[in-house]
């Protein structure tokens, strides 16, 4: 019931080099842009021979279905009928993109009012647990991995009064590893939410892709063992 989610794959073959490089694009505005969030190398090596793969992460600026899908769950638990668009010019920098509701003029909250509704929001409907210090923790499942697998994943949102922002630590639940920051901006005159996401660049090795890499190994030593 969720719609169609179009991801792009772009893979590079080096034979000469026994390597492989896989481009993996959440949307297409990344892929029209050829920026990739990530890419996956995958180097065949010799003597003895052994497969090394790491993903090298790219700061790069999200504002697809993935924040389309949470900004409706928030627009329909205010009772506004408005809609979210993706890939929109942001409101405070016209060369970036983000994702945008229209003005919101049939909720009961204001503007002024929805930081208070969202904690709320994060603490009854996704189940959110709230710290002494005000920020709030929640898992997350079935968001798409480095090649559309659902994992879970943990984020940590800090309430402000200015803005909202997400920090999401991947499947890290001691919240030392941070991958990426998502940021939701409260628009006034007309009231206006705004979502964007920021990947945090880097190199990464972790227990998240040796679960991508483990599957293809084995499935070709299963090929090689039928050829």
């Amino acid at each position: 019931g969720g719609g169609t989610y179009i991801m792009h794959n772009v893979y590079r073959f080096d034979p000469l080099k026994y390597r492989v490089e896989h481009d993996f694009f959440s949307g297409q505005t990344q892929f029209d842009r050829k920026t990739p969030m990530f890419t996956v190398v995958v180097n065949i090596l010799s003597e003895p021979v052994r497969v090394e793969s790491w993903t090298e992460a790219h700061a790069v600026r999200a504002s697809g279905k993935l924040l389309k899908a949470g900004a409706e769950k928030v627009l329909a638990r205010m009772g506004s009928k408005a809609t979210a668009a993706i890939d929109q010019p942001s409101m405070s920098d016209k060369d970036k993109f983000s994702c945008l509701t229209e003005p919101i003029e049939d909720a009961s909250i204001s503007a002024d009012a929805f930081l208070d509704f969202f904690k709320s929001f994060l603490t009854e409907t996704m189940q959110a647990t709230e710290l002494p210090d005000g920020s709030i923790i929640e898992e997350r499942s079935g968001l798409p991995g480095e090649v559309g697998m659902g994992v879970k994943t943990v984020a940590k949102h800090v309430v402000k009064q200015d803005d909202n922002h997400s920090y999401e630590y991947g499947e890290d639940e001691s919240l030392t590893e941070l991958s990426a920051v998502t940021h939701l901006q409260v628009h006034t005159g007309p009231f206006r939410l705004e979502w964007w996401n920021v990947q945090t660049p880097g190199r990464r090795a972790g227990e998240a892709q040796q679960k991508v890499l483990q599957p293809f190994i084995e499935q070709v030593l299963k090929s090689l063992q039928e050829a």
